[in-house]
């Protein structure tokens, strides 16, 4: 009996360490994303994995990453396999826990990538499946705000992104759902949720321009120079805040 008991706790204790383990290595993870470092966020969240596949907090993360990874390759056949790899983990991460909003954030960051790539137009399914996730993520609302403005992000870009097009031209493929306002509102949010973040920033700065406001947005984008880069893409976030500016003179 003492036996059987000891051989409990010792298993309890090493349950408890590796949990222990990969929560470090998920806080590892963040911080190294932060500081734009995403070989190194990628073999620490491939540790992470190998200690406990079926975390919710690992698997969210591994699509975070793939969809990083996608973004920065050049190949399209390559591109689109990382933003498959980020839908794949994103998907089961919501397996696990559909309770949560990692998955669902991180699902919607996936499709939305492959939406653009294919042309949003093409895929309306998938473009739909976005708001779908985006929302659901905010209405969840129940991890960090990060994600939240994340999702926030994701489903006012959505928005702007529908309304290039006319509404007539979007009705018959099931996309007349996107407006402005939405855009306004959702990107709004993002910022306050996480002020001076260059991706939010830019983005609010091509909804200025939507709304023709374009002195408004020429003055979001100006600030965007002197801003922390905080993710990934950021460097070239502020290209592009610049080419805005002077496609606007």
């Amino acid at each position: 009996m003492l036996k059987s008991l000891l051989i409990i706790l010792a298993l309890t204790f090493a349950t408890l360490a590796a949990h222990a383990d990969v929560q470090q290595l998920c806080k590892q993870f963040d911080d190294q994303v932060e500081a734009l470092d995403v070989k190194g966020a990628k073999n620490t969240i491939d540790a992470a994995y190998k200690e406990d596949p079926k975390s919710h907090d690992v698997l969210f993360r591994l699509a975070r990453v793939h969809n990083f990874l996608g973004d920065q390759e050049w190949q399209d056949e390559k591109k689109l396999a990382m933003y498959n790899k980020a839908l794949d983990y994103a998907n089961k991460a919501i397996a696990v826990n559909g309770k949560s909003m990692g998955g669902y954030v991180y699902r919607a960051a996936a499709n939305g990538k492959i939406a653009l790539f294919k042309g949003i137009f093409s895929v309306a399914s998938v473009v739909s499946a976005v708001r779908d996730d985006a929302t659901k993520a905010i209405q969840l609302n129940n991890e960090s705000t990060e994600r939240l403005a994340a999702a926030c992000y994701i489903l006012g870009r959505s928005h702007l992104n529908l309304v290039k097009k006319p509404k007539l031209f979007r009705l018959p493929l099931g996309l007349g759902w996107g407006n402005i306002e939405e855009a306004v509102a959702n990107l709004k949010r993002a910022r306050s949720l996480r002020p001076n973040f260059v991706m939010f920033e830019l983005e609010y700065a091509r909804c200025l321009v939507e709304m023709e406001q374009e002195s408004e947005a020429i003055a979001v984008a100006q600030r965007i120079a002197g801003l922390k880069n905080q993710e990934p893409g950021d460097q070239q976030r502020k290209q592009d805040a610049l080419q805005l500016i002077n496609d606007l003179r």
